[in-house]
């Protein structure tokens, strides 16, 4: 059945990328918290753990311990905001954000191999496929 053949290649895919094969030193939400406070970094902005629950789905409590773990290894630290002393806006610290670089470098390494060995043509046309289920997933309602 259709349904199951992608179920079980969707699930075979997750764990593989959950089980740390591509981001080593540290947990998969950690990492994936990295890689939004590293894009918002990049672009001038401050993220809350507001905005982290919001963009990753990750409930509160979840996230305020992915927090407390990031501050406690000296990755991210935490400061009032200027514009509303009530928020608390999150960013990297220098050592955070090389560390999270070189792991960043060694996953986009592993993804150019798997261009490579898939063609860059089947991978254009897998990106609209991916992002459409993608989509889909993030507007149903469970």
């Amino acid at each position: 059945m259709l349904n199951e053949e992608l179920l079980t290649v969707w699930l075979r895919l997750t764990s593989i990328i959950d089980n740390q094969r591509l981001v080593s030193g540290l947990p998969f939400n950690e990492a994936v918290v990295c890689n939004l406070l590293a894009k918002a970094q990049q672009e001038g902005r401050c993220l809350t753990a507001s905005d982290l629950c919001a963009h990753t789905r990750i409930l509160k409590s979840q996230m305020n311990a992915i927090l407390v773990s990031l501050e406690r290894k000296g990755v991210i630290a935490r400061q009032r905001s200027q514009q509303d002393r009530r928020q608390v806006e999150l960013r990297l610290l220098p050592e955070g954000l090389d560390s999270y670089r070189a792991a960043h470098g060694r996953v986009l390494s592993m993804v150019d191999r798997l261009i490579d060995e898939m063609g860059e043509d089947s991978v254009r046309t897998l990106l609209p496929l991916l992002r459409q289920a993608a989509d889909i997933f993030d507007n149903m309602e469970v």
